[in-house]
């Protein structure tokens, strides 16, 4: 075992880290450093194992495959199964959202509409006819349904009401306005056999398909049905980093993605009785604490936000809360429940306990009775209570060490919250940046990784865009690391710079505003839409920009996808495995451009320089718009 000094961002993480390196104790961090060296044909994408012919790699002196493909369409092949699993792990969230919605129509289960104001502004956007709350959402759900299940020739009306008609016109030309998943999700999965499609420029329309699709599905209408159910954001504050734990409490992590069992936890948690068993056990009481998205979903609402504990941070930091001692149980909601847990558990004496249907690890015992079912979700997060309390029982006398590491945050932004705060509208917005107060916006949604260091290059990052004047608004696991390092409070206004800082202190809000979960991208589409349709231009000449500088899991493809797709230029980072197709790389990067109106930038290890081509890119869109004014 090692320690290691960049590592991560966090010293709470680098201080646990070192302890358990004294303990012999291995960690993500040693795990990557034994895999080393990585084969560089994975990396660039030119290896293919879908037949038994194989695997082959392309090479000098190899340049095709047995089957005579190219390094172009094995790299865009690869691609396009890696971007149909995040597709179906997003949908899978819309799923579940949608069973919510039925049952919140049928008065079944601890929901009911919390901002019937949305629910009738969304079902008027769709063409849905006026009716009260539960015959709304049944009529919402009805419809959502119908979408998921369209056919590839079906094109959703959710898109076509939805977004800019520019974008949606062209998509029609290219070909790429996109059907319900299920049949999106086949289709792509079928073309990705041996010998049946090799074109890596269908297969990358059919991979900004897979974005469309399950980006309005999986992450614009799940935004918007959660905060019908759970209510929209509204600005919350709270403290996070690991020192949020207090070994007095019984304290329950919720981790994951999803966020209907937590929330409905969050609910029973606040009943006497419940607190009561908890002290009866000797603790002080029982505290839900958050951790990656579905943290992010708790922290934004304040239904739930007041009585969180805290939020601990992004899925690197799962292994270091779990060895302090100090959970009692985690529930593992889809996805990012890392195989390492259970072996960490195991010396804790924490219980963990898969809440999601999806959810196996080794050595974990699964409970079909606490998978997610909205009719019996009240029950269940009772359950869920009683299993934690006697866990905590189980570890007096154990040892424990938590770290004194914690960090205000401000969050709860979206497009309502984010205008309230601008007195009603976004249009300050938009003067602030004609005048060169601000210099445009960047929505920042990403993971985390080893690569480079847990959160080094996006809270780097986020540091330089904030000196430019330049406002970043952080969704998913990237949200959590600016929360953490205090990026996220509105004391963290000094670090700007002077136009922002002069407008973040005039709002009283942060210079980095927490936008929800991963998910929540699809939240940082519609503000974009929004400010679209404000100046009656296309989003493409917007002065907005994306960025994932930490991509790691699938779904933040679709993300990006999305994102580009509605001509949102994107920076990612690490470099994706397409490097070793020429004609993916320069489509992805250039070609697109021309097609959208947007592209993908890539750096992977300078803040500074990504700073350096978001800004340019910013800049010039800034000019061109404030010109057109």
């Amino acid at each position: 075992m090692h320690t290691c000094t960049s590592c991560t961002d966090h010293a709470s993480i680098r201080d646990l880290q070192f302890r358990l390196a004294g303990e012999k104790i291995p960690t993500i961090f040693d795990r990557r450093r034994t895999q080393s060296p990585f084969c560089q044909f994975g990396r660039k994408g030119t290896c293919c194992t879908l037949c038994p012919d194989g695997p082959c790699r392309i090479r000098p002196g190899a340049e095709r495959g047995i089957c005579g493909i190219d390094a172009d369409g094995m790299v865009a092949r690869n691609l396009l199964r890696l971007v149909n699993q995040g597709g179906a792990a997003y949908t899978h969230d819309f799923k579940h959202t949608l069973k919510t919605l039925r049952a919140v129509a049928e008065g079944q289960g601890p929901f009911r509409v919390a901002d019937p104001g949305k629910l009738t502004r969304m079902a008027a956007r769709l063409g849905l006819p006026a009716a009260d709350g539960p015959a709304a959402a049944a009529a919402l759900a009805a419809y959502l349904d119908q979408e998921f299940r369209k056919d590839v020739d079906q094109p959703l009306d959710l898109i076509r009401r939805l977004a800019p008609p520019s974008r949606v016109a062209l998509w029609e030309r290219l070909g790429i306005l996109p059907g319900g998943y299920l049949f999106e999700g086949h289709e792509a999965a079928a073309k990705v056999m041996p010998n049946i499609d090799t074109d890596y420029q269908d297969l990358l329309l059919t991979a900004l398909r897979l974005g469309l699709s399950a980006g309005f599905l999986g992450n614009i209408a799940t935004t918007l049905v959660r905060d019908v159910v759970l209510g929209s954001p509204a600005p919350t504050s709270g403290q996070a980093d690991v020192g949020v734990l207090d070994p007095a409490y019984v304290n329950i992590v919720a981790h994951g993605h999803v966020p209907w069992t937590a929330s409905a936890l969050a609910q029973v948690l606040e009943e006497p009785a419940v607190q009561a068993m908890a002290r009866q056990a000797g603790a002080k009481g029982i505290r839900l604490l958050g951790s990656m998205c579905v943290g992010q979903e708790l922290t934004q609402r304040p239904g739930t936000a007041a009585g969180l504990g805290g939020q601990l941070g992004n899925w690197i930091s799962q292994e270091f809360w779990l060895s302090t001692g100090a959970v009692d149980l985690v529930m593992m909601d889809k996805n990012c429940s890392t195989p390492a847990l259970p072996q960490m558990a195991e010396r804790t004496g924490t219980r963990l306990v898969p809440v999601s249907g999806l959810v196996h690890l080794r050595g974990v015992e699964d409970r079909p009775d606490l998978h997610y079912e909205p009719a019996r979700a009240e029950a269940q997060a009772r359950q869920l209570a009683a299993m934690a309390v006697e866990a905590y029982r189980r570890r007096q006398g154990r040892p424990l060490t938590v770290p004194e590491y914690r960090s205000p945050y401000m969050a709860g932004f979206g497009l309502e919250s984010l205008s309230a705060a601008l007195g009603g509208s976004l249009l300050p917005l938009v003067e602030a940046i004609a005048g060169g107060q601000i210099q445009g916006v960047v929505g920042l949604v990403s993971c985390t990784n080893t690569r480079n260091g847990q959160d080094l290059m996006t809270n780097a990052l986020i540091r330089e865009l904030i000196r430019r004047d330049i406002p970043v608004l952080v969704a998913g696991c990237a949200a959590s690391a600016a929360q953490v390092a205090g990026l996220a409070a509105p004391e963290a206004a000094v670090l700007a710079g002077p136009g922002l800082r002069g407008l973040a202190q005039r709002l009283g809000i942060p210079p980095v505003l927490s936008y929800g979960s991963c998910l929540d991208a699809g939240r940082i589409v519609l503000t974009v839409y929004a400010l679209s349709e404000l100046l009656g231009v296309d989003p493409s000449r917007l002065p907005v920009a994306a960025a994932a500088p930490e991509y790691y899991n699938n779904d933040a493809l679709i993300d990006a996808l999305l994102a580009v797709a509605s001509g949102i230029t994107t920076l990612v980072g690490p470099l994706p495995p397409v490097t070793g197709g020429p004609g993916v790389t320069s489509l992805l990067t250039t070609g697109l451009d021309d097609l959208l109106g947007a592209r993908f930038l890539v750096e992977e290890q300078d803040p500074v320089r990504a700073a350096d081509l978001l800004t340019a890119h910013l800049q010039s869109r800034r000019q061109a718009l404030t010109s057109a004014r």
